[in-house]
């Protein structure tokens, strides 16, 4: 069993590495359009995913779409999700100009007047669009920006992300140990830098917090607020979007006014307080643009969304 296993793991270790030079050899319109009709060919062999996205976009959009309509949304997202993976791969070969180029910045002065505060900054996005360069041009742009990874188990892939992740310059905290990741955020948020954290990602058993997500008690990650709470640093609700084939733009709203229970409360109120209103940008962006959400990951029950359309 040990050697088959094992067998396994060095005929995907060395078919990734075949994919990652076929990609490199591509145009970055050529990759996307490969994303597009893999997820797109994807998306009708992914009959279980099918189900657990449709209830997703039934709570998300309600009746006011049609079935029919959530159907070629999910497609569509299926599709700008496989093209997220090989777009972003893509991007780790790019000259920078590049990014600068086909990533705008939208609402970069609220940026810069929150960190003119000298507490740090935290962005709040979520799994929708390309997030993954968002740090990234933002640091091409003077703004040190850090993003909170998990390393693979393979350590050769890991040795892979961490190439990938030096060709982009890309700033990266490890997730683990957890003790030392805490540590790390709060240094840079003391020296005035800026992490990019999505709320929805699943956290640690025990570690979330349940705050309404479109209308639906949800664990939910609260490392943003957290983090806030106990340095002072803005929150700022951040997407990206695409505009266009290869162009896309990031979003940086206004910062969310961070409020605090008076005693006996408590901070953990605090946290479900603040992080609901940041989901309540979340939940505006994916309305805006459901295809570009990560619509496959598993968020609620039927049972919860049948109590949703009960209300």
């Amino acid at each position: 069993m040990g050697d088959f296993r094992q067998f396994k793991n060095d005929m995907g270790w060395w078919l990734l590495r075949a994919f990652v030079a076929g990609i490199r050899r591509l145009d970055l319109t050529c990759v996307v359009l490969l994303g597009r009709s893999l997820g797109w060919t994807a998306s009708y062999l992914l009959s279980l995913r099918k189900s657990v996205a449709l209830l997703n976009l039934d709570v998300a959009l309600g009746d006011k779409v049609s079935r029919r309509r959530k159907r070629r949304i999910f497609r569509r997202a299926v599709g700008y999700a496989a093209t997220i993976g090989l777009e972003t791969l893509r991007y780790c070969f790019q000259p920078q100009e590049m990014f600068i180029k086909n990533i705008r910045i939208s609402g970069l002065e609220h940026l810069a007047a929150a960190r003119s505060a000298g507490q740090g900054v935290v962005l709040a996005g979520g799994h929708v669009g390309m997030f993954t360069v968002v740090s990234v041009r933002l640091c091409l742009e003077g703004y040190p920006t850090w993003v909170i990874l998990r390393l693979a188990h393979d350590p050769r892939v890991s040795d892979l992300y961490r190439e990938m992740m030096d060709r982009v310059h890309l700033n990266w905290i490890a997730d683990r140990p957890r003790a030392r990741c805490i540590k790390e955020c709060f240094s840079h948020l003391r020296s005035n830098d800026i992490l990019h954290i999505l709320i929805d990602q699943k956290p640690s058993r025990g570690k979330g917090c349940v705050v309404p997500f479109f209308g639906i008690p949800t664990e939910m990650f609260p490392g943003a607020i957290s983090l806030a709470l106990k340095t002072g640093a803005a929150v700022l609700p951040t997407t990206i979007h695409r505009r266009g084939l290869t162009r896309h733009v990031i979003e940086i709203g206004p910062p969310i006014e961070i409020v605090r229970a008076p005693p006996p409360e408590g901070r953990q109120k605090d946290v479900a307080v603040n992080l609901a209103r940041v989901v309540k940008t979340l939940e505006d962006a994916i309305r805006s643009n459901p295809e570009e959400w990560w619509v496959i990951s598993r968020r609620w029950t039927r049972q919860q969304a049948r109590q949703l359309r009960r209300r």
